[in-house]
């Protein structure tokens, strides 16, 4: 799959430990602001996460596109604009504001915790791997979603 992420999804991912590993099953792609709101910015406020997404950009395993420059301080417009231009599968975000918007413009989106599902259903991870990663971002997403998502993953087995 080919996914757009968004800075809130990508942030979440890196604290939970799981970037590396979703990033090597599904190709990530993100817009330059959002390199600039996670790296550049992190940096600034001393973020560890930040160099390591930094490092990820360098070596590839997140792909840098120039929508959004420092022109455009837009986010959400810049993961807009490219979803349109380019073939991605969804944008990964689970920013209230930004699903609003997605929904309106018929873009489809997909939540930090379905992607772990999405990654099990199609065979990528198994169920105790699912589980495992769903509990370590369990601190960083609503309990909403980390139910459903195990729910989900449960129901499948």
């Amino acid at each position: 799959m080919k996914i757009l992420m968004d800075a809130d999804c990508l942030i979440k991912i890196t604290k939970a430990g799981l970037k590396e590993s979703l990033c090597q099953k599904d190709e990530v792609v993100i817009p330059f602001i959002v390199k600039l709101e996670v790296v550049d910015a992190g940096k600034t406020k001393g973020c560890a996460d930040a160099n390591a997404v930094e490092k990820n950009i360098q070596s590839g395993l997140i792909s840098l596109i120039e929508e959004g420059s420092p022109r455009n301080r837009k986010g959400d417009q810049a993961l807009i604009n490219a979803f349109k231009r380019e073939g991605y599968d969804w944008v990964a975000t689970d920013d209230t504001k930004l699903i609003r918007i997605l929904r309106a413009s018929t873009i489809p989106f997909i939540l930090p915790a379905l992607m772990i599902y999405s990654l099990y259903e199609r065979g990528q991870i198994d169920q105790v791997m699912a589980l495992d990663w769903l509990e370590r971002l369990s601190a960083f997403i609503s309990e909403e979603e980390y139910s459903m998502a195990v729910l989900l993953i449960k129901e499948k087995s």
